[in-house]
């Protein structure tokens, strides 16, 4: 079997840098692997010097001409939605931002077209972005939500038959119609283009695509697959080290993969800042998704000096708020109940 990147990049950004940390992750595990980059003709005419270690780990790269008046993330888009009719046979699709944690070989079964993980490894129906998914669906006339199901698009293994062939035409074919509708992502039409071909597609477990930002904790450890970036999350920090920018920064400097980047890919599960915590349970998630959060996030990251003044009122009004909550409960059951 095969294993798949597609790439649009620019020099000035880290799509590169995630890509040749992630296929180096891929060759450590797996050194005969057989390794395809497809990529625009922009892109490939800047793999050259610190931007052309990737040679030495792909088996082949395929160049193809994007549709003029495309924007850089719209060829990106476009790469993606065409590679089932632009490489021959099977392959397991990998996103540049992921990092490979355990043998992939065993992914291909008998009989299975096309498979892919849950998008948040999370139905619709509790999925932290439900409201935009069925958003963008009514502004496009799909209908995919129906389903409750919503599959992430960063890891997805193709065999070559007709069935996908007839997955991806549709996924192509769908995402122009989103394109010219002002939705630029791809994960819209993939669903939609799932749902009309369901029959066809394997869901596969978590440990395939363990998205770490969202409810992948469980897959973690026997995870065979990372996916260490969300394209809606408010954060641009992670905890994940290989995540960093600094990582990226030390990449696009010198075009290699240095000793110390090599010795967190030999075990990626634990690559992890010493200090971090897990936020779990309905009410805090209900809290960490609202826009409300959201606008004080950015407000610390962008205006600093106004997010401490309200942050010093607020801390006032907390101290007063836990005075009345700790007297209310020593008078109904001698303060058993602790108030943080």
């Amino acid at each position: 079997m095969q294993y798949l990147y597609t790439l649009t990049s620019t020099p000035s950004d880290e799509y590169y840098e995630q890509f040749l940390l992630s296929v180096t992750s891929l060759k450590l595990l797996m050194p005969a692997a057989d390794v395809i980059l497809l990529c625009d003709s922009k892109t490939k005419e800047t793999l050259t010097g610190k931007r052309g270690e990737y040679e030495k780990l792909v088996s082949q790269t395929v160049t193809v001409d994007a549709p003029g008046g495309l924007s850089q993330i719209e060829a990106s888009r476009w790469v993606r939605t065409s590679m089932r009719r632009l490489v021959k046979g099977d392959f397991l699709f990998l996103d540049g931002d992921t990092i490979v944690a355990g043998d992939l070989s065993s992914i291909a079964r008998p009989g299975m077209n096309f498979a892919a993980c849950l998008d948040k490894h999370s139905l619709i129906n509790t999925h932290s972005k439900k409201t935009s998914i069925i958003d963008k669906n009514d502004h496009l006339g799909f209908d995919s939500h129906v389903s409750d199901k919503h599959f992430n698009g960063g890891v997805l293994f193709c065999a070559d038959t007709p069935e996908t062939h007839k997955i991806f035409e549709r996924w192509h074919e769908l995402w122009l119609f989103s394109k010219s509708k002002k939705i630029i992502r791809d994960q819209p039409s993939l669903n939609m283009a799932v749902y009309e071909n369901i029959s066809f597609v394997t869901e596969l477990d978590g440990t395939w695509n363990c998205q770490i930002a969202h409810n992948g904790l469980p897959y973690l450890a026997n995870s065979k697959i990372i996916h260490y970036f969300a394209s809606d999350m408010v954060f641009q920090s992670s905890p994940f080290i290989l995540a960093s920018g600094n990582i990226f920064k030390k990449i696009k400097e010198t075009g290699l993969i240095s000793q110390e980047i090599l010795e967190l890919l030999k075990n990626p599960r634990t690559a992890f800042v010493p200090e971090s915590r897990i936020i779990a349970g309905n009410d805090m998630l209900h809290v960490i998704n609202s826009d409300f959060f959201e606008f004080i996030f950015l407000l610390q990251k962008k205006l600093p000096r106004v997010f401490n003044f309200f942050n010093r009122h607020i801390s006032i009004c907390k101290k007063i708020a836990k005075f009345y909550m700790v007297r209310k409960s020593r008078n109904k059951d001698g303060g058993i109940t602790f108030y943080n």
